[in-house]
C-alpha cells in the first residue's frame, strides 16, 4: 500500500502551478526502510541539505522533515520512502522570484522484490545510446530533471535489458540508469568522476568507504567503455538495492568477483546492525 504527504498532509495533490511540475525545479532522495527504520537517514537528510543550497530553494523545516521520516518508517515497517522538494509554487516564466515556500512530498512505496535475487545470481547490462549531457552546475545532484534517464529508460524496455551502462557526451562512462558502477581490475578498483553528470551515490559513498578501510585503492577517474569492459568484475550500487554483481555486458560475461561478495555482506551487515 502507497501513502503520500504533501507537506505534512495526507494528499496526493500539489498545484498546478508548482516548479517541480513546471521546470523539476527541485530535488529529490529515496530511502529504504527495514524493520521500521530509515537506512542511512543522516546521509539522505545531508544529501537533500545539499540539493538545496545548490539550487538555492528556500531553507525547510528539516526538524519537521526527521519526525515524520521517523513516524512513517514506523508505519510502513518495510520500503522505500521518497522525498520530493520542489522550489514551490511560483509565477509564469523561470524567475524564481518570490518562491520562499517549498513544497516537500513524502511518499512509500514497496522495496522491489527482485533485488534479492539480483544480489545472488547478478544481472546482464546492456549499453545505452542515449548521451548524457555535462553540466558541472548540477552533478551530482539528486535533482528532478531526469528527463535523460526516461528515455534511457525507454531504451531498457525496448530492449529487454534489466539496466544499461551509460556514457556521456565525449563516450566516457558515467553510470547505469539507476546506479552508480564500480569495476576492479586488477587490485585496483575504477570508478567514474562525476564532476560534470551523473548522480553521486550515497552507497556509492558506503562502499568508497569500505574500500578505504580496506586499503583497497579506487581510481575515480574519466573512463572509456573498453575499461569497464576489460574489467575483472563489476558491480553497481545505489541505497534500496545496496551491492548488485554485473555478470554480463551485451555479449560478455563476467564472473560475480570475491571483492563484490565482501561488500554485499559488508553492507548487509551495516543494514542489519
Amino acid at each position: 500500500m502507497s501513502m503520500m504527504w504533501v507537506n505534512g498532509v495526507a494528499t496526493d495533490v500539489i498545484s498546478a502551478s508548482d516548479r517541480g511540475f513546471s521546470y523539476g525545479d527541485g530535488i529529490f532522495t529515496t530511502i529504504k526502510v527495514t524493520n521500521g527504520v530509515c537506512h542511512l537517514l543522516p546521509d539522505h537528510l545531508m544529501r537533500l541539505q545539499r540539493g538545496i543550497s545548490a539550487l538555492a530553494i528556500a531553507q525547510i523545516d528539516f526538524d519537521a522533515l526527521l519526525n515524520q521520516l521517523c513516524d512513517v518508517a514506523k508505519m510502513l515497517a518495510q520500503g522505500v520512502i521518497k522525498v520530493v522538494i520542489s522550489r514551490g509554487v511560483g509565477q509564469r516564466g523561470y524567475s524564481s522570484v518570490g518562491c520562499d515556500s517549498p513544497t516537500v512530498v513524502v511518499s512509500t512505496s514497496p522495496l522491489p522484490s527482485c533485488y534479492q535475487a539480483w544480489q545472488r545470481d547478478g544481472i546482464a547490462l546492456g549499453v545505452s545510446t542515449v548521451a548524457l549531457g555535462l553540466n558541472p552546475l548540477t552533478a551530482g545532484i539528486k535533482h528532478l530533471n531526469r528527463l535523460e534517464q526516461v528515455l534511457v529508460k525507454q531504451q531498457i524496455d525496448d530492449n529487454g535489458w534489466t539496466d544499461a551502462v551509460v556514457l556521456d557526451c565525449q563516450a566516457c562512462v558515467i553510470e547505469t540508469n539507476m546506479a552508480n558502477l564500480f569495476w576492479r581490475n586488477g587490485d585496483k578498483v575504477y570508478t567514474p568522476n562525476l564532476d560534470f553528470s551523473g548522480v553521486k551515490g550515497l552507497m556509492r559513498a558506503q562502499v568508497k568507504s569500505a574500500l578505504a578501510a580496506w586499503a583497497i585503492e579506487v581510481v575515480e577517474d574519466r573512463f572509456k567503455l573498453s575499461s569497464l569492459t576489460d574489467a575483472d568484475e563489476i558491480f553497481i550500487t545505489n541505497c534500496l538495492m545496496d551491492v548488485v554483481p554485473v555478470v554480463a555486458i551485451e555479449t560478455k560475461s563476467y564472473a560475480i568477483g570475491s571483492l563484490t561478495k565482501r561488500l554485499i555482506a559488508h553492507i548487509s551487515h551495516k543494514d542489519h546492525v
